[in-house]
């Protein structure tokens, strides 16, 4: 066989395997996290609160109940995330305090969106839901990044 032969034999067996017996979603999804493990030498900013299990316990009594904070924390560097839920994407707003950035940005199992920041403030529109963290690169050139959390 020529390498063109190989080619379209291997591109139909991956046709063919696709719809017999698809790899799940949720496999997916999780591999691509375990993929962002590849920068094992960013500092972890680990999930210190959540307001959704706060609310777990909670009757409401007004509000939508969209609007989700949650809190990550590694040594004196502290990330407060506000997530708003608008169907199924989320706009995020998120204010570093303990050290000045010089770059963020949101992450998804395999994309990176953009983030505007200004000054310790960022924020990213219309992020996809499901698993997301935050990767920020600091003005001192240490990369931190949060915990993956489901929104």
């Amino acid at each position: 066989m020529t390498g063109g032969e190989d080619a379209a034999l291997l591109a139909e067996l991956r046709a063919t395997l696709d719809e017999v017996d698809p790899v799940p979603p949720l496999v997916l999804e999780a591999a691509r996290a375990a993929f962002g493990l590849r920068r094992l030498d960013a500092e972890l900013a680990e999930l210190v609160r959540d307001s959704a299990e706060e609310r777990a316990g909670l009757i409401a009594v007004r509000g939508d109940g969209n609007v989700r904070l949650i809190s990550f924390e590694t040594g004196l560097v502290t990330v407060e995330l506000q997530v708003t839920e608008r169907g199924t994407v989320r706009d995020l707003v998120a204010e570093v305090s303990g050290t000045a950035l010089a770059s963020a940005e949101v992450e998804t199992p395999g994309l990176r969106h953009p983030t505007l920041r200004d000054d310790s403030m960022i924020s990213a529109d219309a992020v996809p839901s499901g698993l997301l963290r935050l990767h920020l690169r600091t003005i001192e050139g240490r990369d931190l990044v949060t915990s993956w959390v489901r929104v």
